[in-house]
């Protein structure tokens, strides 16, 4: 028992002399073990490293060298596999193994080189092939690495000397436009950069594993310190974090968050490019989170064919929730814009706030959002009788008070008990109404309105008998089915339409269909002359209804590559003997602006 004791303590006395001698002093042998040691064979990582742009590029270690380090970063955490940083005083180094596990955050090391190869990965120092049972031996465990303090510039700086090292940050946040957003695609296991952000307008990239077991974690929106490994892949300076407890961003953020915007003419937005359940993040719009952790969203609804912006506080588990949705700053010199938007309401529970307000500021430039002067404005909005999901025109808001530079902001307030979702869509700001002035419209309520109804092939025709439409009114509607299916070449096709003097046009409209068969298919001409065989038409992209008699608005479908010219708009229906839907098309409108 005595010999055991004095083994021991021995041992200890040695790794302590060890650990508190420089890292480049030759260690005593550790007690016996399978992994070979030479004390004349032990290098820093920083002489790793040399040997690496000494000899040229990658090499394998053929001798038994050795190096002494604490380990930085483990596996545990799924944000790294089979691999591990340690470092010494001379640097940082990723080690990656042929099997995971082994070793522990804390550890004291000796890592035996041999069979090991040294590559710069991307600017990465990396040493490939290792095993633990070959080549890692445990010298202490759980042993304190204090993280290194720096600032964002500090660490991009003197990424070369940090690199693969435990670092600290203080007073950062996660960008703006990326807050309500989870750290990685935890769902289909894809690895996502995150933008990490100082007061001073650093910034640089977070970078997750889509494995991590933090990955499907929204990301935290305060302002606090964050502790990871420092990493680079080619010219960006990244962090890889190494456990979620380690990210305290708890405290107010600093500034909005934004770059400086340049001004625009106008806005028209249907949201089409916008993904579904991801952040609303297009150029010059603002996303902002004032309480809570939601944002305005893009939500796709297939009934209608549809994407439009939501915001709700449905099942946020949030007891305050504030997203602001902001336009680009409209130039407004005149005083002669004119804001129009749509906005819906879906299951209606707010009882003290208001869902949904809008507001605008003649000074918001992108960078000053809490110190910006807002001004509520007075649309029509959903309420409580609205009815979920269904469309409610703001009207025509002349934004004549606003001379300058016009920014719209849309608020949306809730919780997790006052759960009411706004939506929005065909936001616009122009002169003369919204999209503009009203060239065109049709509803085929009396008659139709000098439009053409053309026959090439088929006994079927459009007609305008019913009262099928969105409002129970009359519409255009055409069918091949009459006691089976026919085969049917119909046209549908507008008066003239004159653009000139306008530069900018839209055309808008509403649609229905039953039963299968092809999509009318909705054409634009110049040199339409009574002959739809003898003209020249191009086809416009447009959303149409799916089915099940579901009206659906066409969205902002823009027509201003024929501006200043004479157009013909055409609804194209064919059916075959074997299939043929039904179609309605109402609500016919064409608007242009100067």
């Amino acid at each position: 028992m005595k010999k055991a004791f004095f083994w021991t303590a021995s041992f200890l006395l040695t790794s302590l002399l060890f650990l508190n001698s420089c890292v480049k002093d030759k260690p005593d042998e550790p007690p016996s073990t399978l992994i070979p040691f030479d004390p004349d064979k032990v290098l820093t990582i920083g002489e790793i490293k040399q040997m690496y742009i000494e000899n040229g590029g990658a090499f394998t270690f053929d001798e038994p060298y050795s190096v002494f380090a604490k380990v930085g970063m483990d596996d545990k955490s799924g944000n790294i596999y089979k691999s591990a940083f340690i470092q010494d005083e001379s640097g940082g180094i990723q080690l990656n193994f042929l099997f995971t596990g082994g070793l522990i955050v804390g550890d004291s090391v000796r890592i035996m080189l041999q069979g090991g190869e040294i590559e710069l990965y991307h600017e990465l120092y990396q040493v490939n092939n290792l095993e633990i049972t070959k080549n890692a031996y445990k010298i202490k465990p759980r042993m304190n690495l204090e993280p290194k303090l720096l600032t964002i510039q500090q660490l991009i700086s003197n990424i070369d000397l940090y690199q693969s090292t435990v670092i600290r940050l203080e007073d950062v946040q996660f960008n703006q436009g990326e807050l309500g957003q989870t750290f990685a695609d935890a769902v289909n296991l894809i690895d996502i950069n995150r933008t990490l952000e100082d007061c001073d307008g650093g910034s640089l990239i977070v970078r997750t594993s889509g494995y991590a077991n933090f990955a499907a974690d929204t990301l935290p929106p305060g302002r606090g310190s964050l502790i990871a490994i420092a990493s680079v892949y080619n010219n960006d300076v990244q962090l890889v974090i190494r456990q979620y407890s380690e990210v305290q961003l708890t405290g107010e953020r600093c500034g909005s968050g934004g770059e400086p915007i340049d001004p625009v003419p106008s806005v028209n937005e249907d949201f089409e490019t916008a993904n579904d359940n991801q952040n609303i993040n297009f150029e010059g719009w603002t996303n902002i989170i004032v309480a809570g952790n939601r944002m305005w969203q893009g939500k796709y609804f297939s009934n209608d064919d549809n994407t439009y912006a939501q915001a709700t506080g449905y099942n946020s588990g949030l007891d305050d929730m504030e997203t602001w949705l902001i336009t680009p700053p409209v130039i407004n010199t005149n005083g002669d814009k004119i804001l129009s938007f749509k906005a819906g309401m879906a299951f209606w529970a707010h009882t003290v706030n208001e869902p949904l307000k809008v507001l605008a500021s003649t000074d918001y430039d992108g960078t000053n959002f809490e110190s910006a002067t807002w001004t509520p404005l007075s649309p029509t909005l959903p309420n409580s009788g609205s009815g979920n999901y269904n469309w409610v025109p703001s009207g025509d808001i002349p934004l004549s008070g606003f001379v300058g530079n016009v920014a719209i902001a849309f608020k949306y307030k809730g919780s997790d008990s006052e759960t009411t979702s706004s939506t929005l869509d065909d936001i616009v700001v122009n002169t003369a109404g919204g999209s503009g002035s009203t060239v065109l419209y049709e509803n085929f309520d009396d008659n139709w309105g000098n439009w053409e109804t053309i026959s090439v092939v088929g006994a079927q025709v459009w007609d305008r008998d019913n009262n099928f439409g969105p409002d129970g009114s009359p519409c255009a509607r055409i069918s091949g089915y009459s006691s089976g299916s026919h085969a049917n070449d119909d046209w549908l096709i507008s008066p003239a339409i004159d653009l000139s003097g306008f530069s900018l046009s839209t055309l808008v409209f509403e649609s229905a269909r039953n039963y299968d068969g092809d999509d009318i298919i909705v054409k634009i001409s110049t040199d339409y002359s009574g002959d739809p065989a003898t003209a020249s038409w191009s086809i416009l992209s447009a959303n149409l209804s799916q089915g099940s008699w579901i009206w659906t608005s066409s969205g902002n479908v823009d027509i201003s590559d024929y501006a200043g010219q004479t157009v013909y708009i055409a609804f194209q229906y064919v059916s075959t003997n074997e299939l043929s839907a039904t179609w309605e098309v109402d609500n016919i409108e064409v608007k242009a602006d100067e």
